[in-house]
């Protein structure tokens, strides 16, 4: 039983990893509003993952840091590769570059979240825009791909890219419960629209 208790809270997390890999998938084939809803999903595994791992007593640096190479996966190469196909490949390299600008910011976000935080206990504060937050706004590029010009986009994108990155200090979302994204979902849709 103690084994499962460690074990469940890697696998939510391992179900994220798989959501942006079919994420990738999907987007290959050029099926963007799939990707996108399999981004959602990922986003819902990562509001879970935290939570759960604190309920059952199996915080581990290992749960850290695995999850911080899903978001890695799920929130900054699967929405850099959807983006990148569903709207800036007509730019070229300018475009791949764009979206790689987006996965390094993402990474370097990422790395620098894990240096400052700690396992078990949560600041209530965050430096910089959560990677989920910049995945959201390219889930949007990529679902209004129609109504935005690719330089148009690569400019939200690279904005997305310099917010992650950024000394903002902001409230901590993740493992606050549903509520706290849905206000983020919220926020994406009233600046996407």
């Amino acid at each position: 039983m103690d084994n499962a208790r460690l074990v469940i809270p890697n696998l939510v997390t391992s179900a994220n990893i798989a959501a942006g890999f079919l994420s990738i998938c999907a987007a290959a084939e050029g099926r963007f509003e799939v990707a996108v809803y399999l981004l959602v999903a990922a986003v819902l595994l990562d509001t879970l993952d935290g939570p759960v791992a604190r309920k059952l007593d199996a915080t581990s640096k290992f749960g850290q840091e695995m999850d911080s190479f899903s978001d890695a996966l799920s929130f900054g190469a699967a929405p850099a590769l959807l983006v990148y196909w569903a709207v800036l490949e007509p730019l070229g390299w300018m475009g791949l570059a764009t979206s790689i600008l987006y996965l390094l910011a993402g990474v370097f976000r990422l790395a620098r979240f894990n240096l400052t935080s700690s396992v078990h206990e949560k600041s209530g504060r965050t430096i910089g825009f959560p990677t989920p937050i910049g995945a959201g706004y390219l889930m949007a590029v990529a679902l209004m791909r129609d109504y935005l010009s690719p330089t148009s986009a690569s400019v939200i994108v690279l904005v997305m890219a310099a917010l992650m990155i950024s000394r903002f200090a902001l409230p901590e979302i993740k493992g606050r419960g549903p509520a706290s994204y849905a206000i983020m979902i919220g926020i994406v849709n009233y600046f996407a629209v």
